[in-house]
């Protein structure tokens, strides 16, 4: 991606659509250069302030071991750019709020139908 070299691309589906993808890399040169591509694709990053506000708990967050940090959050992507200078280490995270809703919606609706199952069950039906 631009000048930069990628370690790791992992992809992850929810019914068939793609919902992320977790990029991997190492060394401060590659991370330089996948900061100068997003900025100059994507503009400005949000600034901390903005991102402790949205920044969701219960996904997986890049956010813990990095000294650097730059997430842009559309109304349909989400993607963030983070380094750790002390483990080498970067990561290039991106999400589709949309998939991501979808999954959350079918998930509380298949663990309700499974505690009424469990009920039923325990009524004897």
């Amino acid at each position: 991606m631009g000048e930069a070299k990628l370690e790791n691309i992992f992809y992850s589906f929810w019914m068939g659509y793609l919902e992320g993808v977790w990029i991997d890399f190492k060394g401060e040169g590659n991370f330089e250069a996948l900061k100068k591509e997003l900025f100059e694709q994507f503009g400005k990053a949000l600034e901390s302030e903005e991102v402790m506000k949205k920044v969701d708990r219960e996904e997986p967050s890049t956010i813990g071991h990095a000294e650097e940090f730059y997430p842009w959050w559309g109304k349909y992507t989400e993607m963030s750019l983070s380094y750790s200078k002390d483990r080498h280490k970067g990561t290039l995270y991106i999400n589709s709020r949309i998939i991501r809703e979808e999954r959350r919606s079918s998930e509380k609706q298949y663990e309700k139908r499974k505690e009424k199952e469990e009920r039923l069950k325990e009524r004897g039906f």
